[in-house]
């Protein structure tokens, strides 16, 4: 953490002109103000989702070096440790703590350009998150597909694993019209569609739950102790202005006990736990011309160069759903069902406003309000973002 704040002090220095020509601060920076149905799903009020500073070092053309740490919990927490390799067109090697590869809306698109601010709810749960790992990626220009291969150590922490087991995370995509890098500005449609799978053997380790967009916990896991493996397929085309995402995923966690408290005699072996899930969303930019890397849409220019053009304005809705706990008969099966909408003014390429509403029905009440079934949440959202 501190290695991190000093090599920002750095590229904020005027005076150091060979850092400002390839050491770049970020930031991104969310505020809420939000209305949520019940206190246990938490306050009324104003709320910071994020505040992420982090630093981009590209010294060379073929290599980048990324680091963030997020300030909004209690404690500061390394989000992102990365050095990124280019040794070939259409190779990119990754080594350090990141994201892993799974789900198309977690892995390719930044968290503050969402069209829907949050991760779908089955997303949440399934998608693996961030590891410490060695991951490669490849995307030739001669063929239409995008591939990532990953190994990590399966803990979710940049501090190492819980066991002697590498995770593994292997996803494929086939890219048709504009999402192929060889028709790079081809106009009209695009289409990625992919799958992937992680599999993992944890020990002792909280299983697959739910929580609402405000991370309130509302189906609370069951401990799981051995191989975990999740799947998933996603498909995203866009038509123009219009954005569609539809991703699944399905998830096996075996289960298993100490009964005697002796590590070296064998362990009771308990049924397995299946979870899985589906969303579908749809994004229309009402006006606006494109996407940046980041997938932060962007307005028409102005009318005279370099002039404001008053920014995209994008609407969104997503249909979602998550059943966790299934196939136990120890376990009491959980989830939910529900939906999202948003609308979104992305003023600048660093700013943007919205409203954002939610609704989700339990298919069990949670423990805090065993006699609420139904979650709501409506708010505003102001994002600033500089990469």
């Amino acid at each position: 953490m501190r290695s991190l704040l000093v090599l920002l002090t750095l590229g904020l220095l005027p005076g150091s002109a060979s850092a400002e020509a390839w050491l770049t601060p970020t930031l991104v920076g969310e505020l809420d103000y939000r209305v949520t149905a019940h206190a246990v799903e938490g306050e009324t009020g104003f709320a910071v989702s994020r505040f992420r500073l982090g630093v981009d070092a590209r010294p060379v053309p073929w290599f980048q070096a990324l680091g963030a740490a997020e300030w909004s919990f209690e404690k500061p927490a390394l989000i992102e440790a990365l050095a990124v390799f280019t040794p070939a067109d259409g190779i990119r090697v990754r080594l350090g703590f990141g994201k892993t590869p799974l789900f198309a809306s977690a892995r390719d698109v930044s968290i503050e350009a969402l069209s829907i601010p949050e991760l779908a709810l089955p997303v949440r749960a399934l998608w693996p998150g961030r590891d410490l790992g060695l991951e490669v990626q490849l995307s030739p220009r001669s063929l239409p597909v995008e591939a990532w291969v990953r190994v990590g150590n399966g803990s979710r922490s940049p501090l190492g694993n819980d066991n002697a087991s590498p995770s593994l995370d292997v996803r494929v995509d086939g890219l048709l019209g504009g999402a192929w890098r060889a028709a790079e500005g081809m106009p009209g449609w695009g289409l990625r569609l992919g799958a992937g799978v992680h599999a993992e053997d944890a020990f002792d380790r909280a299983g697959i739950g739910g929580t609402t967009t405000t991370g309130y916990l509302f189906y609370r896991p069951v401990p799981v102790s051995g191989w975990r493996w999740v799947s998933e397929a996603h498909a995203v085309y866009w038509y123009g202005p219009l954005r569609v995402t539809a991703e699944a995923g399905l998830a096996w966690e075996r289960r298993s006990r100490d009964t005697d408290g002796n590590p070296q005699t064998p362990r009771e072996t308990l049924p397995p736990v299946r979870s899985q899930g589906a969303a579908v969303e749809a994004s229309w930019l009402v006006r606006g011309t494109h996407r940046d890397a980041r997938g932060w849409p962007l307005g028409p220019p102005g009318a005279v160069e370099g002039a404001w053009g008053g920014g995209a304005v994008e609407v969104a809705a997503r249909a979602e759903w998550l059943v966790v706990g299934l196939g136990a008969p120890d376990v009491t099966a959980g989830g939910a069902r529900g939906g999202s909408m948003a609308v979104r003014w992305w003023a600048t390429d660093f700013l943007g406003v919205g409203l954002m509403g939610s609704m989700l029905r339990y298919d069990q009440p949670p423990l805090e309000a065993p006699d609420r079934r139904d979650s709501w949440l409506v708010g505003t959202r102001a994002t600033v973002s500089f990469h």
